[in-house]
Protein backbone atom coordinates (compact mmCIF):
# COMPACT_ATOMS: atom_id res chain seq x y z
CA UNK A 1 0.00 0.00 0.00
CA UNK A 2 1.25 3.42 -0.88
CA UNK A 3 0.72 6.14 1.71
CA UNK A 4 1.28 9.47 -0.04
CA UNK A 5 3.07 12.01 2.15
CA UNK A 6 0.87 14.83 3.42
CA UNK A 7 1.05 17.19 0.47
CA UNK A 8 0.14 20.81 -0.04
CA UNK A 9 -2.85 19.72 -2.07
CA UNK A 10 -4.53 18.74 1.19
CA UNK A 11 -3.68 22.08 2.77
CA UNK A 12 -4.76 24.33 -0.09
CA UNK A 13 -7.77 22.88 -1.87
CA UNK A 14 -11.33 23.73 -2.82
CA UNK A 15 -13.60 21.11 -1.31
CA UNK A 16 -16.72 20.46 -3.38
CA UNK A 17 -20.06 21.25 -1.74
CA UNK A 18 -22.75 18.87 -3.00
CA UNK A 19 -26.48 18.42 -2.38
CA UNK A 20 -26.57 14.70 -3.17
CA UNK A 21 -25.23 13.47 0.14
CA UNK A 22 -21.64 14.16 -0.82
CA UNK A 23 -21.04 15.89 2.50
CA UNK A 24 -22.44 13.12 4.70
CA UNK A 25 -19.60 11.22 6.39
CA UNK A 26 -18.03 8.44 4.38
CA UNK A 27 -15.37 7.82 7.04
CA UNK A 28 -15.00 8.72 10.70
CA UNK A 29 -11.62 8.89 12.45
CA UNK A 30 -12.14 9.41 16.16
CA UNK A 31 -14.32 12.52 16.32
CA UNK A 32 -13.39 13.72 12.80
CA UNK A 33 -15.45 13.05 9.69
CA UNK A 34 -14.39 12.77 6.04
CA UNK A 35 -17.05 13.33 3.39
CA UNK A 36 -17.32 11.84 -0.11
CA UNK A 37 -17.37 15.39 -1.49
CA UNK A 38 -14.01 16.15 0.07
CA UNK A 39 -12.50 12.91 -1.20
CA UNK A 40 -13.87 13.28 -4.73
CA UNK A 41 -12.69 16.90 -4.98
CA UNK A 42 -9.15 15.99 -3.94
CA UNK A 43 -9.04 13.02 -6.33
CA UNK A 44 -10.08 15.31 -9.19
CA UNK A 45 -7.44 17.90 -8.29
CA UNK A 46 -4.73 15.27 -7.94
CA UNK A 47 -5.67 13.79 -11.33
CA UNK A 48 -5.51 17.23 -12.96
CA UNK A 49 -2.13 17.87 -11.37
CA UNK A 50 -0.75 14.57 -12.71
CA UNK A 51 -2.24 14.81 -16.19
CA UNK A 52 -3.43 18.34 -17.04
CA UNK A 53 -6.22 18.35 -19.59
CA UNK A 54 -6.36 14.56 -19.83
CA UNK A 55 -8.82 11.93 -18.63
CA UNK A 56 -7.05 9.24 -16.63
CA UNK A 57 -8.20 5.61 -17.00
CA UNK A 58 -10.82 4.43 -14.45
CA UNK A 59 -8.35 2.08 -12.78
CA UNK A 60 -5.91 4.96 -12.27
CA UNK A 61 -8.67 7.14 -10.81
CA UNK A 62 -9.55 4.31 -8.43
CA UNK A 63 -5.95 4.06 -7.25
CA UNK A 64 -5.88 7.84 -6.73
CA UNK A 65 -9.06 7.59 -4.67
CA UNK A 66 -7.54 4.92 -2.42
CA UNK A 67 -4.37 6.99 -2.04
CA UNK A 68 -6.33 10.13 -1.10
CA UNK A 69 -8.44 8.19 1.41
CA UNK A 70 -5.36 6.61 3.01
CA UNK A 71 -3.79 10.05 3.16
CA UNK A 72 -6.82 11.69 4.76
CA UNK A 73 -7.31 8.90 7.29
CA UNK A 74 -3.60 8.93 8.14
CA UNK A 75 -3.71 12.70 8.48
CA UNK A 76 -6.57 12.56 10.97
CA UNK A 77 -4.92 9.80 13.00
CA UNK A 78 -1.70 11.79 13.21
CA UNK A 79 -3.60 14.97 14.13
CA UNK A 80 -5.23 13.10 17.00
CA UNK A 81 -1.84 11.80 18.17
CA UNK A 82 -0.31 15.28 17.87
CA UNK A 83 -3.07 16.66 20.09
CA UNK A 84 -2.66 13.84 22.60
CA UNK A 85 1.09 14.45 22.88
CA UNK A 86 0.62 18.21 23.02
CA UNK A 87 3.22 18.76 20.30
CA UNK A 88 3.95 22.25 18.97
CA UNK A 89 5.45 23.01 15.57
CA UNK A 90 8.70 24.94 15.21
CA UNK A 91 7.66 28.49 14.28
CA UNK A 92 10.75 29.11 12.13
CA UNK A 93 10.23 25.93 10.12
CA UNK A 94 6.57 26.80 9.68
CA UNK A 95 7.43 30.32 8.47
CA UNK A 96 10.03 28.92 6.09
CA UNK A 97 7.64 26.38 4.59
CA UNK A 98 4.89 28.94 4.14
CA UNK A 99 7.33 31.36 2.51
CA UNK A 100 8.46 28.61 0.13
CA UNK A 101 4.86 27.87 -0.79
CA UNK A 102 4.03 31.55 -1.36
CA UNK A 103 6.89 31.79 -3.86
CA UNK A 104 4.82 29.63 -6.19
CA UNK A 105 2.44 32.57 -6.61
CA UNK A 106 3.16 35.80 -8.52
CA UNK A 107 2.45 37.96 -5.48
CA UNK A 108 1.14 37.97 -1.92
CA UNK A 109 -2.17 39.33 -3.21
CA UNK A 110 -2.60 36.38 -5.61
CA UNK A 111 -1.78 33.95 -2.79
CA UNK A 112 -4.46 35.49 -0.57
CA UNK A 113 -6.94 35.47 -3.43
CA UNK A 114 -6.38 31.75 -4.05
CA UNK A 115 -6.56 31.06 -0.33
CA UNK A 116 -9.92 32.82 -0.21
CA UNK A 117 -11.17 30.75 -3.14
CA UNK A 118 -10.31 27.59 -1.20
CA UNK A 119 -12.56 28.75 1.64
CA UNK A 120 -9.66 28.90 4.07
CA UNK A 121 -8.04 31.63 6.15
CA UNK A 122 -4.35 32.29 6.70
CA UNK A 123 -4.72 31.10 10.28
CA UNK A 124 -6.25 27.82 9.09
CA UNK A 125 -3.63 27.45 6.40
CA UNK A 126 -0.85 27.93 8.95
CA UNK A 127 -2.45 25.32 11.20
CA UNK A 128 -2.50 22.82 8.34
CA UNK A 129 1.18 23.47 7.62
CA UNK A 130 2.01 23.03 11.31
CA UNK A 131 0.13 19.72 11.30
CA UNK A 132 2.09 18.71 8.21
CA UNK A 133 5.41 19.40 9.94
CA UNK A 134 4.37 17.64 13.13
CA UNK A 135 3.05 14.62 11.21
CA UNK A 136 6.37 14.35 9.36
CA UNK A 137 8.18 14.71 12.70
CA UNK A 138 6.22 11.86 14.29
CA UNK A 139 6.63 9.58 11.29
CA UNK A 140 10.36 10.25 10.93
CA UNK A 141 10.88 9.50 14.61
CA UNK A 142 8.91 6.26 14.43
CA UNK A 143 10.01 5.20 10.94
CA UNK A 144 13.24 6.96 9.87
CA UNK A 145 13.86 7.65 6.21
CA UNK A 146 15.94 4.91 4.52
CA UNK A 147 19.66 5.47 4.15
CA UNK A 148 21.16 5.69 0.69
CA UNK A 149 22.30 2.34 -0.74
CA UNK A 150 26.00 1.76 -0.11
CA UNK A 151 28.40 0.39 -2.77
CA UNK A 152 28.37 -2.91 -0.87
CA UNK A 153 24.55 -2.99 -0.86
CA UNK A 154 24.57 -2.64 -4.64
CA UNK A 155 27.24 -5.30 -5.11
CA UNK A 156 25.34 -7.69 -2.85
CA UNK A 157 22.20 -7.16 -4.94
CA UNK A 158 24.18 -7.76 -8.12
CA UNK A 159 25.65 -11.03 -6.85
CA UNK A 160 22.18 -12.24 -5.95
CA UNK A 161 20.54 -11.26 -9.24
CA UNK A 162 23.27 -11.16 -11.89
CA UNK A 163 22.13 -14.44 -13.44
CA UNK A 164 18.84 -12.71 -14.29
CA UNK A 165 20.58 -10.20 -16.55
CA UNK A 166 19.81 -10.60 -20.26
CA UNK A 167 22.93 -10.23 -22.35
CA UNK A 168 22.58 -8.38 -25.63
CA UNK A 169 23.82 -5.33 -27.53
CA UNK A 170 20.69 -3.40 -26.53
CA UNK A 171 20.62 -0.34 -24.32
CA UNK A 172 17.97 1.79 -22.62
CA UNK A 173 17.85 5.47 -21.86
CA UNK A 174 16.11 8.80 -22.34
CA UNK A 175 16.59 11.43 -25.01
CA UNK A 176 15.70 15.07 -25.56
CA UNK A 177 15.16 16.17 -29.16
CA UNK A 178 15.15 19.64 -30.71
CA UNK A 179 14.08 19.63 -34.36
CA UNK A 180 16.08 21.29 -37.13
CA UNK A 181 13.96 23.23 -39.61
CA UNK A 182 14.67 23.01 -43.34
CA UNK A 183 17.40 25.47 -44.27
CA UNK A 184 18.25 26.29 -40.66
CA UNK A 185 21.65 27.97 -40.29
CA UNK A 186 24.72 26.40 -38.70
CA UNK A 187 24.55 29.03 -35.97
CA UNK A 188 20.94 28.15 -35.17
CA UNK A 189 21.90 24.48 -34.89
CA UNK A 190 24.80 25.38 -32.60
CA UNK A 191 22.40 27.43 -30.47
CA UNK A 192 20.23 24.34 -30.05
CA UNK A 193 23.28 22.32 -29.02
CA UNK A 194 24.03 24.98 -26.40
CA UNK A 195 20.45 24.79 -25.13
CA UNK A 196 20.77 21.01 -24.77
CA UNK A 197 24.08 21.44 -22.95
CA UNK A 198 22.21 23.65 -20.50
CA UNK A 199 19.56 20.99 -19.95
CA UNK A 200 22.25 18.37 -19.36
CA UNK A 201 23.92 20.65 -16.81
CA UNK A 202 20.63 20.98 -14.93
CA UNK A 203 20.35 17.20 -14.67
CA UNK A 204 24.00 16.73 -13.66
CA UNK A 205 23.62 19.31 -10.86
CA UNK A 206 20.35 17.64 -9.77
CA UNK A 207 18.31 20.74 -10.57
CA UNK A 208 16.17 18.73 -12.98
CA UNK A 209 15.02 15.18 -13.61
CA UNK A 210 15.86 14.00 -17.12
CA UNK A 211 12.55 12.25 -18.01
CA UNK A 212 10.51 15.10 -16.53
CA UNK A 213 12.61 17.60 -18.46
CA UNK A 214 12.21 15.58 -21.65
CA UNK A 215 8.43 15.55 -21.22
CA UNK A 216 8.48 19.35 -20.94
CA UNK A 217 10.95 20.44 -23.60
CA UNK A 218 11.59 17.62 -26.09
CA UNK A 219 10.11 18.14 -29.55
CA UNK A 220 9.71 14.41 -30.05
CA UNK A 221 5.88 13.99 -30.14
CA UNK A 222 5.95 10.91 -27.90
CA UNK A 223 8.04 12.55 -25.16
CA UNK A 224 5.08 14.10 -23.36
CA UNK A 225 3.68 10.61 -22.79
CA UNK A 226 6.81 8.56 -22.16
CA UNK A 227 9.32 11.17 -20.96
CA UNK A 228 11.63 10.51 -23.89
CA UNK A 229 12.18 6.88 -22.88
CA UNK A 230 13.90 4.51 -25.32
CA UNK A 231 13.83 0.98 -23.97
CA UNK A 232 15.90 -2.05 -25.03
CA UNK A 233 16.90 -0.96 -28.52
CA UNK A 234 19.99 -1.44 -30.66
CA UNK A 235 22.04 1.75 -31.11
CA UNK A 236 22.83 0.78 -34.72
CA UNK A 237 19.11 1.05 -35.53
CA UNK A 238 19.33 4.76 -34.72
CA UNK A 239 22.07 5.45 -37.24
CA UNK A 240 25.84 6.07 -37.13
CA UNK A 241 25.62 9.47 -35.40
CA UNK A 242 23.77 7.87 -32.50
CA UNK A 243 26.20 4.95 -32.27
CA UNK A 244 29.16 7.31 -32.16
CA UNK A 245 27.54 9.53 -29.52
CA UNK A 246 26.74 6.75 -27.03
CA UNK A 247 29.49 4.16 -27.59
CA UNK A 248 31.68 5.42 -24.72
CA UNK A 249 28.90 6.44 -22.34
CA UNK A 250 28.75 4.86 -18.90
CA UNK A 251 25.38 4.19 -17.31
CA UNK A 252 24.06 7.42 -15.77
CA UNK A 253 26.04 9.67 -18.14
CA UNK A 254 24.63 12.10 -20.71
CA UNK A 255 25.98 12.41 -24.24
CA UNK A 256 27.22 15.58 -25.82
CA UNK A 257 24.60 17.13 -28.13
CA UNK A 258 24.74 15.64 -31.63
CA UNK A 259 22.90 15.96 -34.93
CA UNK A 260 20.96 12.82 -35.84
CA UNK A 261 19.65 12.17 -39.31
CA UNK A 262 20.22 15.75 -40.35
CA UNK A 263 16.88 16.87 -38.91
CA UNK A 264 17.28 16.92 -35.14
CA UNK A 265 19.71 17.74 -32.34
CA UNK A 266 19.77 15.18 -29.54
CA UNK A 267 21.15 14.47 -26.09
CA UNK A 268 20.84 10.98 -24.64
CA UNK A 269 21.13 9.75 -21.05
CA UNK A 270 22.15 6.09 -20.76
CA UNK A 271 20.13 4.17 -18.16
CA UNK A 272 21.12 0.60 -18.96
CA UNK A 273 23.64 -1.30 -21.06
CA UNK A 274 22.93 -5.03 -21.24
CA UNK A 275 26.52 -6.23 -21.32
CA UNK A 276 26.53 -8.29 -18.11
CA UNK A 277 28.94 -5.97 -16.27
CA UNK A 278 28.08 -4.72 -12.77
CA UNK A 279 29.02 -1.15 -13.70
CA UNK A 280 26.37 -1.10 -16.42
CA UNK A 281 23.61 -2.09 -14.01
CA UNK A 282 24.71 -0.12 -10.96
CA UNK A 283 22.49 2.86 -11.81
CA UNK A 284 19.42 0.63 -12.09
CA UNK A 285 20.31 -1.34 -8.97
CA UNK A 286 20.57 1.90 -6.99
CA UNK A 287 17.05 2.81 -8.13
CA UNK A 288 15.67 -0.65 -7.29
CA UNK A 289 17.15 -0.58 -3.79
CA UNK A 290 15.74 2.88 -3.12
CA UNK A 291 12.28 1.79 -4.28
CA UNK A 292 12.43 -1.33 -2.11
CA UNK A 293 13.53 0.69 0.92
CA UNK A 294 10.73 3.21 0.41
CA UNK A 295 8.19 0.40 -0.02
CA UNK A 296 9.34 -1.10 3.29
CA UNK A 297 8.98 2.30 4.94
CA UNK A 298 5.46 2.73 3.55
CA UNK A 299 4.50 -0.67 4.96
CA UNK A 300 5.94 0.35 8.33
CA UNK A 301 3.93 3.58 8.21
CA UNK A 302 0.78 1.56 7.44
CA UNK A 303 1.52 -0.66 10.44
CA UNK A 304 1.99 2.37 12.70
CA UNK A 305 -1.25 3.96 11.47
CA UNK A 306 -3.04 0.67 12.12
CA UNK A 307 -1.75 0.87 15.70
CA UNK A 308 -3.04 4.43 16.04
CA UNK A 309 -6.43 3.32 14.73
CA UNK A 310 -6.84 1.19 17.87
CA UNK A 311 -6.70 4.36 19.96
CA UNK A 312 -8.66 6.55 17.52
CA UNK A 313 -11.35 4.38 15.98
CA UNK A 314 -11.61 4.38 12.18
CA UNK A 315 -15.06 3.66 10.70
CA UNK A 316 -15.72 3.24 6.98
CA UNK A 317 -19.40 4.11 6.56
CA UNK A 318 -19.55 3.85 2.77
CA UNK A 319 -18.16 0.73 1.07
CA UNK A 320 -17.35 2.76 -2.07
CA UNK A 321 -14.85 4.73 0.04
CA UNK A 322 -13.13 1.82 1.73
CA UNK A 323 -9.79 0.89 0.12
CA UNK A 324 -8.48 -2.66 0.00
CA UNK A 325 -6.33 -3.18 3.11
CA UNK A 326 -7.82 0.02 4.55
CA UNK A 327 -6.08 1.63 7.50
CA UNK A 328 -7.52 0.32 10.74
CA UNK A 329 -9.17 -2.75 9.18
Amino acid sequence: MKIISLIFLLAFSVYAQRLDGGNLPAIRVGNASISPGKIDSLVKQLAQAQAPGQNLPPETMTQLRWAVIDNLVGQELLKAEIAKQGLKADAKKTDSLIALFKKQFPSEAVFKQELKKSGSTEVEFRQKIENQLLADQILEKKIPYPKDPTPQDKKNYWEKHKNEAILSDSISGVRIVLNIAKGESAQAIQDKKDILKGYAAQVRTKKANFPALAAQVSEDPSAKKDGGAMNNFLPKDQGPEFVNAVKNLKVGEISEPFVQGGNKVVIFMLYERNDGKFESYEYKIDYILRVEAERSRQLAIKSYLDQLSKAYKVQYLNKDYMPPEAIGQ
